[in-house]
């Protein structure tokens, strides 16, 4: 992500509505049933556009579900060695929370409602990916 987009990227990871994801990321990270409802929820999500897809422009909503899908194969692996979520995990649990919350910075059902799911979702790609360091 470019440094023009750093501001509009520092107001969305402070506001409110992140934070709650945050929070709630917290809480569920480590339960199967909660991470497997949200990825569901992810492939059914649409936006006042209709779905969001991955783009070339680092949009890649499937980087940040693998992620979530590789931490929940551990924790259903059942034999003690599952770990607990890390932080990058949680943002990216958060970030995913975020982008299915209707009422968000910019509410989905606005003409813009996506923009703000956009730049939250590039930044999680990149903390995915280890390429910029966690909020």
């Amino acid at each position: 992500m470019s440094t023009d987009n750093q501001p509009a990227l520092d107001m969305l990871l402070s506001s409110a509505s992140f934070r709650r994801c945050r929070q709630q990321a917290a809480r569920t990270a480590n339960d199967p049933q909660s991470l497997a409802a949200l990825l569901d929820q992810v492939a059914a999500h649409e936006f006042g556009i209709g779905q969001l897809p991955d783009s070339g422009g680092g949009v890649d909503i499937d980087i940040a579900c693998a992620v979530v899908d590789a931490h929940l194969a551990d924790l259903r692996s059942g034999d003690g060695t599952g770990a607990l979520a890390d932080a990058r995990c949680r943002l990216v649990v958060a970030a995913l929370l975020y982008l299915v919350d209707r009422d968000d910075v910019i509410p989905d059902h606005l003409p813009d409602g996506h923009v703000d799911d956009v730049v939250i979702m590039r930044w999680a790609t990149r903390v995915a990916r280890g390429e910029t360091t966690t909020a």
